[in-house]
């Protein structure tokens, strides 16, 4: 993933979680993407934190996952 496309993908992730849309900030849109993310990181067994949803969101938590079961 170059550069670009991590921070382009970083922002999305925070303008979702905040509920930032063009129109403005919708609380209803920031609550269901937390609800879907964290829902995720629970079914990994994970702390249910904003740090480890960013992790799931850029697939860094898979990969740790993927890491741990390899060794």
């Amino acid at each position: 993933m170059s550069d670009g496309e991590f921070n382009d993908k970083l922002q999305q992730f925070n303008n979702l979680w905040d509920g930032i849309t063009p129109k403005g900030i919708n609380r209803a849109k920031s609550l269901k993407f937390r609800q879907y993310i964290l829902e995720h990181v629970r079914q990994m067994q994970r702390p249910l934190t904003r740090e480890n949803a960013r992790k799931y969101w850029m697939g860094e938590l898979k990969a740790e996952v993927l890491e741990r079961e390899t060794f």
